[in-house]
């Protein structure tokens, strides 16, 4: 397959497979195992920034060479356009659904995820949950799950709209495998609109499909409210 997606174990680079796997799209997958925790040499290798996820699209469409490419949302941007025509999502002839794509699509690793690595941080830190830094990364988690919560709440089912786009393949990581590094528990009643969104991601053929390519038959996704650790190396 001309097209290749390169994921590191129990990271971000599951959105890319996903993707793909929801456009029904052809693709030859490279699975990089964690050294311990961090992307190993063959990641580095790939693509100066070192991380994942990386693509190489040996005739891309669009400049007819091979092509290397790296960072999410160009990802799924570049994947949307060569090989989705279009699909999952949203342009200026959608009207208000557009708006909101365009939003929540970069606000999930702009916004979103920085915040939940915020905790993370303040957490290793130090374990005094008085302290104003941990009180202020939690503050900020929660705010920005409070928009997620009210926005599920107003449609019912995507971030978007009754369909899910690339917004919510942006956003699930966050909400789901991250947590698996930062252990942060939903509750059952502040965050029921997120704990459904995360039930009804999990329901997806595409999606657990693309669980089992990336992490194997025996990983279960944090789907529910509460998150356990991970232990490395695994």
């Amino acid at each position: 397959m001309p097209l290749t997606i390169h994921h590191l174990g129990r990271s971000q680079s599951e959105r890319i497979v996903w993707l793909a796997e929801e456009l029904g799209i052809d693709y030859d997958f490279v699975f990089h195992k964690r050294d311990p925790i961090f992307s190993p040499q063959s990641i580095k290798d790939l693509h100066p920034a070192g991380t994942a996820p990386v693509i190489e699209d040996d005739s891309s469409p669009f400049t007819k060479n091979k092509v290397v490419l790296a960072e999410s949302g160009a990802i799924i941007d570049y994947i949307i356009a060569a090989y989705g025509e279009g699909r999952l999502a949203r342009t200026p002839k959608d009207g208000d659904e557009y708006i909101h794509f365009l939003e929540w699509y970069h606000w999930a690793n702009a916004s979103l995820q920085p915040t939940l690595f915020r905790v993370l941080i303040t957490r290793r830190l130090t374990s005094d949950p008085e302290s104003v830094h941990v009180k202020m990364g939690n503050a900020k988690l929660e705010r920005a799950l409070s928009m997620v919560e009210a926005r599920l709440g107003e449609t019912g089912s995507y971030l978007v709209g009754n369909d899910v786009t690339a917004a919510d393949i942006m956003a699930i990581c966050t909400l789901t495998t991250m947590r698996g590094f930062c252990p942060i528990e939903f509750d059952e009643e502040k965050h029921k609109n997120i704990l459904a969104y995360l039930k009804r991601v999990g329901d997806r053929p595409a999606y657990q499909k693309a669980m089992k390519i990336c992490e194997g038959e025996d990983f279960v996704p944090i789907l529910g409210a509460k998150a356990e650790q991970f232990v490395f190396p695994y």
